[in-house]
């Protein structure tokens, strides 16, 4: 029993690394992009770089790991079945526990560590992040300047129609001003550079432009002004801003502060508990896809790798629909949140005991 248990769970076990780094590099992809250009093109250090990178990947784990384990299942038991494995385990005499038991405990295992993981270590993950890459753009907040890409800082939008990487000169410079008292402002040049003032924020250098102004007495009429060369100081944002946490940076327990603080005002607090119910939720799909992949594997009897990762692929984007479409219900208060963000584990339940009940009348 231990070397069959042995057998079974390397397998599994295998799988569930491969698709962790399938599924891993697929939702890290864009990301990743973004990464290699602030290395690559921006400057930045690559221990910088791979420290960013090391932060990111928790906000993945919390889904490619249940993603993962479906396809584990799929992929060893699809296997196990077409050759007959099953089989031959069932006519010598073998209960259908000796040879699930090993996956299942593993999906629990991954069940147990999803739960802190997704309340408290992935959201201070993610914190740390974004603490981390403000002060990256402090540092040096042109390299989020890009070509025909709107940058924002404080009251000014940005735009560049072309921008040489090396020297970071700029050409087609297009800057509004859109502040909340007075004028809206526009300054267009033909070219120029930027350079960043610790102190004073961000030195704009423009060639060879005009900057148009309403006229605050007549706003129907503009202010019109050329210039040859004009420097434009930009301070950074207001850190209060910068400051602000997200829903995703909060862990369980500033959560229910929040909703605690909420609850005393009599004021709804709908996203708050969603998030909260979402992260339970995840955090028990590995034992529900674990539940459902093993006998429908089993019942479709294909091993592939093709046929594992599209049963695996129609599964979880049903699932991700109805928890998404639950979440986006319960945000706007139709639906109480435990009842709409659970409705697509309470779905794979369902189907997981049909397959099981199925698989144990055979």
């Amino acid at each position: 029993m231990k070397i069959l248990s042995r057998y079974i769970l390397k397998e599994f076990l295998g799988n569930l690394v491969l698709g962790l780094l399938i599924f891993t590099a697929v939702l890290m992809l864009d990301h990743l992009f973004e990464l290699v250009d602030l290395l690559v093109n921006k400057g930045v250090g690559l221990q910088l770089t791979l420290e960013l990178l090391f932060l990111l990947l928790p906000s993945s784990l919390s889904l490619t790991l249940p993603m993962s384990t479906l396809l584990a299942a799929l992929l060893t038991y699809g296997r196990l079945s077409e050759n007959n494995e099953i089989t031959a385990l069932r006519a010598s005499g073998l209960s259908a526990w000796s040879y699930v038991k090993a996956p299942l405990a593993a999906a629990v295992c991954a069940v147990l560590f999803l739960f802190p993981f997704n309340s408290t270590w992935a959201p201070h993950a993610h914190a740390k992040f974004r603490q981390l890459y403000i002060q990256v753009l402090q540092r040096n907040p042109l390299v989020r300047i890009e070509e025909k890409t709107f940058f924002e800082v404080g009251d000014y939008h940005l735009y560049v129609e072309r921008m040489n990487k090396k020297t970071r000169a700029m050409k087609g410079i297009t800057i509004y001003k859109t502040p909340v008292d007075g004028a809206p402002l526009r300054i267009f040049a033909e070219r120029g550079t930027a350079s960043v003032d610790s102190a004073a924020g961000i030195a704009f250098d423009l060639q060879d432009g005009r900057i148009e102004q309403i006229d605050p007495a007549h706003p129907a009429q503009w202010f019109y002004t050329g210039f040859q060369n004009y420097v434009l100081t930009i301070p950074f944002q207001n850190q209060a801003q910068a400051s602000t946490r997200a829903l995703e940076e909060m862990d369980n327990h500033e959560l229910q502060s929040e909703i605690q603080q909420m609850k005393s005002k009599g004021l709804p607090f709908p996203l708050f508990s969603c998030q909260q119910h979402l992260r339970w939720a995840l955090a028990v799909t590995p034992f529900l896809f674990a539940g459902l992949g093993i006998p429908l594997a089993i019942r479709v009897h294909r091993g592939g790798r093709s046929i594992g990762f599209g049963i695996s692929l129609v599964i979880l984007v049903g699932y991700y629909v109805l928890v998404m479409g639950g979440t986006g219900v319960a945000e706007r208060g139709v639906w109480p949140a435990w009842l709409a963000v659970w409705f697509g584990n309470v779905v794979m339940a369902c189907l997981a005991m049909v397959f099981n009940w199925r698989f144990i009348q055979q």
